[in-house]
């Protein structure tokens, strides 16, 4: 009998001990509404993996997770080795963006694992609208040499959106199938593709002290890679010498940035996601940033070159005669002079001049004035005693681990003076505008000053369909939208309508139209330019938007909607239904005109919810409509 018992005791020991273990290999985390899950796993071979369902449906197949640490994987060969800890996060804050107020809702899970002997911490948010995975560093550890994270398309994927490499993020969009993606190379996130009706979107966040992260495709997988550090980097304290907030911890712990991706079942909440910000630091509690006010911009690099310091009063004028909030005085000041006066002084008159009709300044520099943290503060100083309101800092060097703090310094310096922050030729955000939210815009994008007929460049028709769900999907982006000059609208025949609409799709809370004053002045548009709203209450992707084809928004400010959209490669005519109103309302509407792309059709009426609009797109067509 003692035998028998002494056996069913062993047994059971067992069984608990196996299932206990089994159960480490599997760790399921679920978003708030339970609707969306990820599946931590060991595989059978020892990798470290996760994937990804939506109400029941695999959006995202097993796929690879670790980080090469000293030259150890530690995903491959990885043990969990305790339950994980899980916690619930759960609150809002205001954003500069496609809506006034993100709510940060998530479960949390962190899970204990070990590898050749290392000890680290797999950390896992769900939210309702997407999954983060990030790594904790080993303690001691000495460098970075890669990354195994990964996405394992599932089959059904379709429609997939993607960038060329480019140093500063300004290669082309395009929209393909996986297989057109070319292979063992890197490619440019955030990708954006869609899977057995969901809309899926793969980038990063929260990228403070990590070499910036690109992708490259093997078959169906898409891995985690470093286009500017191919070797790796040193964990070591940061060059610059500058004020130290963000320093690539969390909890405690040195922490990858988080691998982000976004699932959603429509465009509009593919759009209004906060996945990348909602990843980020609060901002420190003892900086205000109620002084970071969004606006419309004039500048004038792209229109006529260097800008002229007799020709300033005029660019200040016009911005007034527009109700625009701020001038850009772009690259070409530092060369001003006259036989009493330097060109720090003649800066100081021009600011001087705009506070004076109620314009704001932004001064361009380029970032090699400023790459060391004194040299960069005693210049930020000085310009801000000038009384400009903002920087905008140009020709960055390639986003190593090393210069990722730079912007980090760049970001706490500009935020300690009340500057406003514009990177050009720089890296893409990662959500960090939640933490500094002067940080208010940056290029690391194929804009406008791309499609400049004085350096024979064009911008394809295509590009402007891709971009919102690129580039656009990691947060603000300086597009310089709005190109209205004929002259650089006769090799690829943009229409107004499409370059308005460019202004009301892409998001950029400082927005710099990209065009000579006069056209903006002299246009039939010119009393919707003095109105443009640049950040917005409410965001809604019309029906009839297709990736790659066309683009439609609807955002309201208040009480006044603004329709903006764009057209592809082909012609075409959609449909608008108007149910978003809650009244009858006037509309002013703007349509492409049949006979030039230079001209427009522009109606006055009365719309309700009832009405459905029918819209007729030219390539490269647009449409636009105040309600």
């Amino acid at each position: 009998m003692k035998s028998i018992t002494k056996s069913i005791t062993t047994f059971l020991f067992l069984f608990i001990s196996i299932h206990f273990a089994l159960a480490q290999e599997r760790i399921e985390i679920t978003s708030p509404n339970k609707k969306l899950s990820a599946l931590v796993t060991v595989t059978t071979e020892g990798r470290l993996s996760y994937a990804i369902d939506s109400d029941g449906i695999q959006v995202l197949n097993t796929s690879p997770l670790g980080i090469t640490v000293d030259s150890i994987d530690l995903g491959h060969q990885a043990k969990i080795t305790s339950k994980a800890i899980f916690s619930d996060i759960h609150e809002s804050y205001n954003i500069l963006g496609s809506h006034t107020v993100a709510k940060n809702h998530a479960t949390e899970a962190t899970i204990p694992i070990e590898t050749a002997g290392k000890s680290f911490k797999l950390i896992v948010r769900v939210y309702n609208d997407g999954v983060a995975i990030r790594y904790t560093i080993p303690k001691g550890s000495k460098r970075i040499n890669s990354e195994s994270t990964s996405w394992n398309l599932p089959e059904q994927t379709t429609k997939i959106v993607w960038a060329d490499f480019h140093q500063s993020y300004e290669g082309l969009s395009y929209t393909t199938t996986l297989e057109n993606i070319p292979q063992d190379k890197p490619i440019m996130g955030p990708i954006t593709f869609e899977v057995a009706g969901h809309y899926l979107s793969i980038s990063e966040a929260d990228c403070e002290t990590f070499s910036d992260m690109s992708f490259m495709r093997s078959n169906h997988i898409l891995k985690a890679t470093f286009p500017f550090e191919k070797e790796g980097w040193d964990i070591k304290k940061r060059a610059d010498n500058g004020p130290l907030v963000l320093d690539g911890t969390y909890k405690g712990d040195l922490v990858s940035p988080w691998r982000t991706t976004i699932v959603t079942h429509n465009i509009t909440d593919l759009i209004n996601s906060d996945l990348l910000t909602n990843l980020c630091p609060a901002p420190a509690k003892n900086m205000d940033f109620s002084w970071v006010q969004p606006g419309r911009c004039l500048w004038q690099w792209w229109s006529v070159g260097s800008p002229v310091y007799e020709d300033q009063k005029n660019w200040y004028d016009a911005a007034a005669k527009l109700k625009w909030e701020y001038y850009l005085v772009d690259d070409g000041w530092r060369t001003w002079k006259t036989p009493e006066k330097d060109q720090w002084a003649l800066l100081a008159e021009v600011i001087a001049y705009g506070k004076s009709i109620g314009v704001k300044s932004i001064v361009w520099v380029n970032s090699n004035e400023m790459r060391e943290g004194d040299k960069r503060r005693a210049y930020l100083e000085r310009v801000k005693a000038l009384g400009a309101d903002g920087i905008k800092i140009d020709f960055i060097p390639d986003a190593t681990s090393n210069i990722m703090q730079w912007y980090m310094g760049t970001m706490q310096d500009c935020a300690e003076l009340k500057l406003l922050l514009n990177f050009h030729g720089s890296v893409k955000p990662t959500g960090l505008t939640r933490t500094y939210p002067n940080d208010i815009t940056r290029e690391a994008v194929r804009g406008n000053e791309y499609h400049m007929t004085r350096y024979r460049r064009v911008a394809p028709l295509e590009l402007d369909v891709n971009l919102p769900f690129t580039r656009l999907m990691a947060g603000a982006a300086d597009v310089t939208p709005v190109i209205l000059d004929p002259k650089q609208l006769t090799s690829t025949k943009f229409t107004w309508p499409h370059e308005f609409a460019q202004a009301i799709v892409y998001l950029s809370p400082i927005t710099h139209f990209t065009d000579q004053y006069k056209f903006y002045l002299e246009s039939p548009m010119f009393d919707l330019f003095q109105e443009v709203p640049t950040v917005w209450d409410e965001t809604k992707v019309l029906s009839c938007t297709s990736i790659g084809e066309v683009v439609a928004y609807a955002r309201r400010k208040g009480d006044t909607w603004w329709i903006g959209v764009m057209n592809g490669a082909t012609e075409r005519e959609v449909k608008i239904p108007l149910d978003f109103l809650k009244k009858p309302k006037q509309a002013t509407l703007i349509y492409d005109n049949n006979l030039s792309n230079t001209a427009i059709d522009r109606r006055e009426q009365k719309v309700s919810k009832k009405d459905v609009l029918t819209v007729k797109l030219v390539p490269g067509g647009g449409f636009v409509a105040r309600i």
